[in-house]
């Protein structure tokens, strides 16, 4: 919509198409959930009072949220740009929101991070273990917090800077998690940002590795799309 985000605006879902048919999601948002590509975004840009709300990281990031690792918080966005561009070409800026402790919710097993996150955006599902309390879907904890930080000055960059804004982007959200991060109780934390050149190196992936079921990931010479449309 237009403006900023504020009290008495809708939000729109941007997530996958997926996520129209999953419980809880469905019913709450019912038409206002969907895909992330660009006509989705711009769809609701159109409307006078709804905001798309996006995430980057995608399925992909989920498989790094772990209530076992507390000294990292992942961000699978090292190499997303296609929101940016998105936003650099409807000169959109974006408002970030965080929310704290989010991933220390459910335990999820650490092992190949990196494979499972490639399979997972592939499949448009998570591939996680879900371990709750006492083993179960209850969460380990729920005192997390949703923080808006400052927007991001998309409109400061022209289409041909997305290198430039898409660093600064990741600057501008590390810099704010970083002055938050205390407050709300993850004051020891890093924010550390990944991607599809994400090497795996847990036991599991090493043994694999040495009896050549599980090679390198090797990501430096691929050759990148033309143009990105999802983010």
């Amino acid at each position: 919509g237009n403006g900023p985000p504020g009290l008495g605006r809708k939000v729109a879902l941007c997530f996958a198409p997926v996520i129209q048919h999953v419980p809880v999601h469905q019913e709450m948002y019912r038409d206002k959930c969907g895909a992330a590509d660009k006509a989705s975004l711009v769809k609701w840009w159109k409307t006078p009072d709804i905001d798309p709300a996006l995430i980057p990281g995608g399925f992909a990031e989920a498989v790094f949220a772990n209530a076992g690792d507390k000294k990292h918080e992942y961000s699978y966005i090292k190499d997303r740009k296609g929101f940016v561009r998105i936003c650099l070409e409807e000169r959109k800026d974006i408002m970030p929101c965080y929310t704290f402790k989010s991933s220390w919710m459910y335990w999820n097993p650490g092992i190949l991070k990196g494979l499972r996150a490639r399979i997972s955006q592939k499949l448009s599902i998570s591939l996680v273990a879900i371990i709750g309390r006492f083993g179960t879907l209850m969460p380990l904890r729920d005192d997390t917090t949703t923080v808006v930080f400052p927007p991001f000055k998309v409109c400061r960059y022209t289409v041909d800077q997305l290198d430039e804004a898409h660093s600064a982007y990741l600057d501008h959200l590390k810099h704010y998690f970083d002055v938050y991060k205390t407050e709300y109780g993850m004051g020891e934390t890093e924010l550390v940002f990944v991607g599809a050149d994400f090497q795996d190196d847990d036991p599991v992936a090493r043994a694999l590795r040495r009896i050549g079921i599980l090679s390198d990931q090797v990501t430096k010479n691929k050759k990148p799309r033309k143009k990105e449309l999802k983010a």
